[in-house]
């Protein structure tokens, strides 16, 4: 298989040193907004040669502003040594020409005027198949995405009618990315969306967790139930750890307790056993478990976490802005 590069649009990270992280173990790297550009870069470059039949040999990390730079120049010195990775800053058109594959992971606020430099409209045009195009922004439809590249009366297109537009899939990973395990929502594309770009997304999203098929009128929902519910653990947790240390036991000692207790409910419940029989193996006639089962009952812990949920979806409907996806019985407003 042809190797191919990919760049990254928003690598940038606001972490202040980084000096004493290696690229070749597992690190976390706390990101603002959601930035997922690095995250999916690092996992890139950890994976084998022959992962998933990966079809990438180069990459480019696109970044704005000197520091970004200078940080990932730190965090990635061993494959930018090697050539497998260069940075580039300032060039966005130059990096999105050379490139076969490109990753859109820019702030919300910033798509617009990402695309709207000189040259990146044309940058995306290519001989032949066409080049990829992958989104990871939240809120931003593939419709309006493809508008945003070629402009709203295709005028790039008529520029150049030798060269083919991006094919573009619109992906929803969440912050579990950083550390391999995002559940990666990937849109089912139109009919004339090639296998051959599909098969590798897939094997791009592998590396950083779980890919999964969504139709277009489950992603804005799939924002929320996939992206939304790790923010929701994490309240949780937190909850159950300060209760832990006030019964007397150290935060640390809490802390390791209730996360390994939640990785291992997780992969029970993903070897196919169910919440309610998980909850009955942990409860007996007046045991503790149980007690406190009925406390969260009582206090409506299940229709509160419904409602958040439903919440979000409700928001995420109305960040998407598709008209197909209004209207829902069950959203918690209209919007």
């Amino acid at each position: 298989m042809t190797g191919k590069t990919l760049c990254v649009l928003g690598c940038g990270t606001s972490l202040n040193s980084l000096t004493s992280l290696q690229i070749y173990r597992p690190i976390l790297i706390p990101t603002p907004t959601g930035n997922l550009g690095t995250p999916i870069l690092r996992s890139l470059l950890n994976a084998p040669n022959n992962a998933n039949e990966l079809p990438l040999t180069s990459y480019i990390a696109c970044v704005h502003s000197a520091s970004s730079e200078t940080r990932l120049n730190t965090l990635f010195a061993e494959p930018i040594k090697s050539g497998k990775l260069s940075v580039s800053r300032g060039n966005n058109a130059s990096a999105i020409a050379r490139s076969d594959v490109i990753i859109l992971a820019v702030d919300p606020a910033q798509v617009e005027a990402t695309l709207a430099e000189d040259g990146v409209r044309e940058a995306f045009l290519q001989e032949g198949e066409g080049k990829l195009a992958i989104s990871v922004i939240a809120g931003l439809s593939r419709t309006h995405l493809s508008s945003l590249i070629l402009g709203e009366k295709n005028e790039v297109m008529e520029k150049s009618s030798s060269k083919k537009a991006p094919h573009v899939l619109r992906t929803l990973p969440n912050v579990c990315a950083q550390v391999s395990q995002s559940l990666t929502a990937l849109e089912a594309p139109g009919p004339d969306f090639p296998n051959s770009h599909l098969r590798t997304a897939e094997a791009i999203f592998s590396t950083i967790g779980k890919p999964l098929h969504i139709s277009p009128r489950h992603m804005s929902a799939t924002t929320a139930v996939a992206g939304s519910t790790p923010a929701f653990w994490a309240v949780i947790t937190d909850a159950l750890i300060d209760a832990a240390v006030a019964v007397g036991l150290p935060r640390p000692l809490a802390q390791a307790q209730i996360y390994q207790s939640m990785r291992g409910s997780a992969e029970m419940l993903q070897s196919g056993l169910q919440p309610g029989e998980l909850r009955d193996m942990g409860t007996s006639p007046e045991g503790c478990t149980i007690a406190g089962v009925m406390v969260l009952e009582e206090m409506g812990v299940r229709g509160a976490l419904g409602r958040a949920l439903r919440e979000s979806v409700t928001v995420a409907r109305a960040m998407g802005g598709e008209g197909e996806d209004k209207g829902h019985v069950n959203d918690t407003r209209r919007v």
